[in-house]
């Protein structure tokens, strides 16, 4: 199996179909982000899913190879989701809809949706990479542009407002 590193070296040189390789490989991945990050709206999270691997796609030619795909796939969510929650508006609660509506089943995942949601939209990033994919202080500081001491004090405050 080729290295995420190898599938974007293809890419690059005229092999588009591997990007769709990469797609797969991390499509669940980003998707799962986005619905921690958007505390279970299931649209929000495509979104964020999708403007993702365009953005990716569109900057590949900037990809570090020193730095894992996967890392650096996450700082342009995170960026994407910053963007759309700004647009957040157009993501209308089914509740306000007066249709009939369909939930899925998230697997047990709802409770940490309810878990989250008093958090700030940057402390409910900075908790879900740190405590759902296990990112160190470091690399969170890094795909969030912050510094280390102001990640450990994000985090401090959240699990405050979550006790």
């Amino acid at each position: 199996m080729e290295t995420d590193e190898e599938l974007v070296n293809r890419t690059l040189s005229g092999e588009t179909d591997c990007y769709g390789v990469l797609v797969q490989r991390h499509a669940d991945y980003l998707f799962g982000l986005g619905m921690r990050f958007t505390a279970g709206n299931r649209e929000f999270a495509e979104d964020v899913s999708q403007q993702s691997f365009l953005r990716a796609y569109k900057y590949l030619k900037s990809f570090n190879p020193k730095k894992k795909f996967k890392q650096w796939l996450t700082g342009i969510a995170v960026n994407c989701y910053k963007d759309l929650s700004n647009k957040e508006s157009q993501y209308l609660s089914l509740e306000v809809i007066d249709e009939p509506s369909y939930t899925p089943d998230f697997g047990g995942n709802t409770g940490f949706f309810e878990l989250i949601k008093p958090l700030a939209e940057d402390e409910r990033t900075i908790f879900t990479l740190r405590y759902v994919y296990e990112y160190q202080i470091d690399e969170i500081a890094e795909v969030v542009g912050l510094k280390s001491g102001t990640v450990k004090s994000k985090i401090s405050r959240a699990l405050e407002k979550l006790r």
